[in-house]
């Protein structure tokens, strides 16, 4: 939060600065350095690029305006211009919002690290950092999607709402890769959630609770032991749908690997495990649920 003074009153503005937000949520410092170059050399946006960022931080015209941001920008190959004008949205429309809300500021820093994680994780895939998912943050900084304890929690309506859900709104669950889902972390989070959208969103409360991931998938029975925390989160959830073609496993068991199946790497028990079985013709793919 910074102060202004204006004729001698002084004004609190609830915004910050693409530097604030990178300290905030503990940015790598590489990265930072790319961002304050971009910063110093001055780049502005056309009128469209502008309404654009600000469009990110409404949730009825986010995916909209990141489609037109990323037209705006166009050549940005390690996503450095996207994640600079992404972290100026949140600091100057999502910041105010959640203070605009009353939403505490530590909702806000571990909703926001969400591009400090996928920026590590693209260098885990790739060797080295950079930004490619734009596609999906919009969600945090439309303040739809937030981080409360292990897991994420968004308000998903219209396409966001899994067909099967039945209804037009749930409460989408979402897990970090570093989330740790143990059955007592994963209660408070839940137990959380429930608190958090009873305060500040209480038109979603009582909605149910969805989630589609490979976590959720039934091959896993087959492939972990029964006291898995994996398959302890799985159980949590009354599977409606499966997916078995996706292929998520690839990007979270694998980090992105293309490489043949039989080329996979096999350094957990579970990437043994599961090479094994897509060897022998097995599926993985996706399950969706609905939190019992």
């Amino acid at each position: 939060m910074q102060d202004r003074i204006d004729s001698g009153i002084t004004v609190s503005i609830t915004t910050l600065t693409v530097a604030q937000v990178a300290e905030r949520i503990d940015l790598q410092a590489e990265v930072r350095d790319e961002l304050q170059r971009i910063d110093e050399s001055g780049e502005t946006l056309t009128d469209e690029g502008k309404e654009a960022v600000r469009g990110l931080a409404d949730p009825q015209q986010c995916c909209e305006s990141w489609t037109s941001l990323k037209t705006v920008l166009g050549d940005d190959p390690d996503g450095w211009h996207m994640l600079y004008w992404m972290l100026f949205a949140a600091g100057q429309y999502t910041f105010p919002e959640y203070c605009r809300i009353g939403i505490p500021d530590n909702v806000f820093d571990a909703t926001m690290a969400c591009f400090t994680r996928f920026i590590g994780e693209h260098r885990v895939s790739y060797g080295r950092y950079g930004f490619d998912r734009d596609f999906w943050t919009y969600r945090q900084l439309s303040a739809r999607l937030f981080r409360l304890g292990e897991l994420e929690f968004e308000l998903a309506e219209g396409d966001n709402v899994p067909a099967v859900a039945g209804t037009p709104r749930v409460v989408n669950m979402h897990i970090p890769s570093d989330a740790r889902i143990d059955p007592d972390h994963c209660d408070q989070s839940i137990a959380r959630s429930r608190s958090f959208f009873a305060r500040f969103f209480p038109d979603w409360v009582g909605l149910p609770y969805m989630c589609e991931s490979w976590l959720l998938s039934p091959a896993l029975e087959q492939l972990l032991p029964e006291n898995s925390h994996i398959l302890g989160f799985q159980h949590r959830f009354a599977i409606l749908e499966t997916n078995p073609d996706a292929s998520d496993w690839r990007e979270w068991v694998f980090q992105r690997s293309s490489a043949p199946l039989e080329d996979l790497p096999e350094r957990t028990s579970l990437q043994r495990n599961m090479k094994q079985f897509l060897l022998s013709g097995g599926k993985v793919g996706t399950g969706t649920g609905r939190l019992r």
